[in-house]
């Protein structure tokens, strides 16, 4: 930028020194020709100084002619009027001449003079005219300076703010590009919690609808077994229901003792017996829990003979009370988890009743 406002500067003052000297080169042609005025001036004074010395060399060369004839011998006399006196004539035309000459003589003295101070006064007037508008000249110059550098100043602040402006711009879209991406990605997990805050809530009401059934079967196992120290007395076979999550269906009908057994249907349970009545369990509904496990019952039938001994009798019974909550544990588990580990889950529960029973 420095040395762009110095080569402006150094030519502006080229050029200005180039006006100058044209401008004295224009002084000193008027100079010379104000010269060659005065010198054709001065030639036409000499000319006609010149002039008068012949003019005065003739009259005083007539005059000495007309006295030399004037002083001749010859006598002349006529007999006439008495004529004009020449001399006095010539007398007179010698001071009309001179006084003329003198006139003239001052006439273009007073005219040269005149001449040479209105040359002088144009000569000062032209130099002072020239000062002023070189004075000018060199005014504006500088002030065109002034305005090119203001100019380029302005222009080069205008870049930079066009590529201010164009960096703001990039950033302030890329700003809103990412903000956007922020507010999609936010949407989206908003979504998804939704999504999952839906599914969890359909969870807990599923968990809380198994919960209720598992306490209804609870109660209706507490009265089963309630009535079964009795029945053990009375020497009667009991059932027993249970529910398995799995991953595939199918059902079995199971039936051994004395005197009777349970069958499973799709969703209620028929017990029969021959000499009680056994409290009816409320149908649960099976379905699909999240799409991924499907629920089954498979009825695990368990026929309890009858025992001489008490003790057997006790331990058989809490032995059979604790695989019911250990049933009841693992349906709760896997309708929860709802993997392949249900199918494992219900066939361990039942090989270990089965191994417990025999």
């Amino acid at each position: 930028m420095a040395a762009d406002d110095f080569r402006v500067k150094y030519e502006t003052e080229l050029a200005l020194r180039q006006s100058v000297e044209a401008d004295i080169n224009g002084l000193r042609q008027v100079l010379d020709q104000l010269t060659l005025c005065r010198s054709d001036l001065e030639a036409q004074l000499e000319s006609l100084r010149e002039e008068l010395c012949c003019l005065k060399k003739n009259h005083e060369e007539e005059m000495n002619c007309l006295r030399k004839q004037s002083t001749g011998d010859v006598s002349v006399e006529v007999n006439a009027c008495p004529g004009p006196d020449l001399r006095q004539i010539l007398e007179d035309l010698r001071c009309q001449y001179e006084t003329l000459i003198a006139r003239n003589r001052k006439e273009v003295e007073d005219w040269y003079e005149c001449k040479i101070e209105e040359v002088n006064r144009e000569v000062i007037t032209s130099g002072q005219e020239v000062e002023t508008c070189n004075n000018q000249v060199t005014e504006l110059r500088r002030q065109l300076q002034a305005l090119e550098i203001d100019l380029q100043a302005q222009l080069s602040q205008r870049n930079n703010l066009e590529s201010s402006l164009a960096e703001t711009e990039c950033q302030y879209n890329t700003l809103l590009g990412e903000l956007q991406n922020q507010i999609t990605c936010v949407e989206q997990q908003l979504a998804e919690i939704r999504a999952e805050i839906e599914c969890q809530n359909q969870e807990y009401k599923t968990l809380l609808d198994v919960k209720c059934r598992l306490e209804q079967e609870i109660q209706t196992y507490r009265c089963l077994l309630e009535g079964g120290q009795q029945d053990l007395i009375s020497k009667t076979p009991y059932s027993f229901h249970q529910i398995y999550p799995t991953s595939h269906g199918g059902g079995i009908g199971v039936g051994t003792g004395v005197g009777g057994g349970v069958i499973r249907t799709s969703h209620t349970y028929t017990t029969t017996s021959s000499s009680h009545c056994q409290p009816q369990v409320p149908p649960c509904k099976t379905g699909d829990i999240q799409g991924k496990s499907h629920v089954f019952t498979e009825t695990v039938f368990f026929s309890l003979f009858l025992c001489n001994k008490a003790r057997r009798q006790h331990m058989l019974l809490g032995h059979v009370v604790g695989i019911f909550s250990e049933s009841y544990y693992a349906r709760g588990v896997i309708c929860y988890n709802g993997s392949n580990r249900s199918a494992k889950s219900a066939v361990s529960l039942r090989n270990s009743f089965k191994e417990s029973s025999d």
